[in-house]
């Protein structure tokens, strides 16, 4: 019973000994990935803290960039509007009496000569009425001439007398009226062309009867045609006569060059704007009386700093311009003013010469390395 008790009572001390073994044994470990984890944390910060930033941007490789000299000069202020194509010789070929179409002897899109027949009415009694009135014509000046041989002897001065008297006795000078009438009345069953040029909105059909003064058709000139449009009347007092202008055709990638002939010193009181009519300069085969088109005045304005749009990107809602030095992007807020589509001008905040960066300059960041590719 004593021995029992014995062995029960060590139990106990041999358990606690262990137990603080173990403990000890965690504790040791604990430490040590402590220090190790430390030394490496120091270690990791003491080479990153080592890395050179210029050496860092010297490992990335530069941007390639095109750039252009910041140039002082006239900026064109752009006034864009649009207009509506007119023939500078064109006319309204009109019927000149009343009549029953007999022939029409031209087709719209056609050219014609100035003189040539485009159509005639039915001619039969206009036709019989100048033949009664030549003849009549012809009688009267037989008598005319008999009378007259009698006064053959006369001085010059009394057979002028005689001769204006002997006109009117013998009634030739009334037949001559006459027979201009009738050959009038003839020759306005022709429609002629008053000018040499092509010929639109024709409509009249053979057969068809008309009124005097029915339009028979447009006559045009292709090789001189203009644009007129209306601009605002503030936008009117800079434009004068010469200023060069810009037609654009729906679907046509190339443009019609030309100028300001003539501004209307009126404004639309409705509307505010003011008439203005341009020249165009060069072959205009294609472009057609009515056809609307797209115009772009051109107003020489005070020299600036320019650069072209492509140089403006914008940063933080400002606008920032790359300029490129010693191979490396610097950035310059900029104040802008007018713009045109095509360039911007800089009021401040860029110098006179500097090369400034207009491609791959939405992603560039100040000192980024640059290389300005050459052009061809």
């Amino acid at each position: 019973m004593f021995c029992k008790r014995t062995n029960d009572f060590h139990y106990p001390e041999k358990s606690n000994s262990l137990v603080l073994m173990n403990n000890l044994s965690t504790v040791s470990f604990a430490l040590l990935f402590f220090v190790w984890a430390t030394i490496a944390g120091c270690a990791s910060k003491e080479n990153t803290q080592e890395e050179d930033p210029q050496q860092v941007r010297r490992d990335i490789p530069p941007t390639e960039v095109q750039v252009v000299e910041v140039v002082r000069k006239p900026f064109e202020y752009l006034i864009n509007t649009s207009g509506r194509v007119r023939a500078v010789e064109e006319v309204q070929v009109k019927f000149r009496r009343a009549g029953m179409v007999e022939k029409v002897w031209v087709h719209n899109g056609q050219r014609v000569k100035k003189g040539d027949v485009l159509a005639q009415l039915e001619y039969a009694r206009q036709q019989l009425q100048l033949e009664r009135a030549r003849v009549q014509l012809e009688e009267k000046k037989l008598a005319f001439e008999d009378q007259m041989m009698s006064f053959n002897g006369t001085d010059s001065v009394r057979q002028k007398r005689i001769k204006a008297n002997i006109l009117i006795s013998s009634g030739l000078a009334a037949t001559e009226v006459a027979y201009k009438e009738a050959a009038l009345e003839y020759e306005h069953t022709f429609v002629r062309a008053a000018l040499g040029g092509v010929v639109s909105g024709m409509e009249v059909k053979p057969g068809n009867p008309v009124e005097e003064g029915k339009l028979f058709c447009y006559l045009h000139n292709p090789a001189a045609m203009a644009v007129v449009c209306d601009v605002l009347e503030v936008d009117a007092l800079r434009l004068k006569p010469g200023i060069q202008a810009e037609v654009n055709v729906a679907g046509e990638e190339s443009s019609y060059s030309g100028r300001v002939a003539e501004l209307n010193p009126r404004v639309d009181e409705k509307a505010g704007m003011v008439n203005v009519t341009i020249l165009i300069a060069q072959n205009n085969a294609s472009l057609l009386p009515g056809m609307h088109v797209q115009v772009v005045l051109r107003l020489p304005y005070e020299q600036h700093l320019i650069v072209p749009k492509e140089a403006v990107v914008i940063r933080s809602g400002r606008s920032v311009v790359f300029t490129a030095e010693d191979g490396l992007a610097k950035w310059s807020y900029v104040n802008t003013g007018r713009e045109n589509g095509k360039e911007v001008e800089i009021l401040d905040g860029l110098a006179e010469g500097k090369a400034v960066i207009i491609t791959n300059n939405l992603q560039l960041a100040h000192d980024a390395p640059v290389s300005v590719e050459k052009k061809n």
